[in-house]
């Protein structure tokens, strides 16, 4: 156990609701390693970049034209919330 590394943190008011929840977590430390290494594995700007491929992917092969245009408007098939998304992703 003498080999243990410790690590001390501490939370600023806004992310109150994150301390509060690792207060009920039993073990904190397993808690957090897995929280990090999925967040190494599937989060950051990877999970962005899978999603704007997935995205482009589907518009390739979709009905919609000049998809690099800077701001995609509502087609027959897109409603205004799948715009509305689009343009704030992209």
């Amino acid at each position: 156990m003498g080999n243990r590394m410790r690590l001390s943190i501490s939370f600023k008011q806004q992310h109150r609701h994150i301390f509060e929840h690792l207060k009920s977590v039993p073990n904190k430390s397993d808690y957090i390693s897995r929280a990090v290494q999925a967040y190494m594995n599937h989060g950051g700007s990877d999970l962005h970049d899978q999603i704007r491929e997935i995205v482009m992917e589907i518009l390739q092969n979709s009905q919609v034209s000049n998809i690099n245009q800077s701001h995609i408007g509502q087609g027959d098939f897109l409603s205004d919330e799948d715009a509305e998304l689009i343009n704030r992703l992209f």
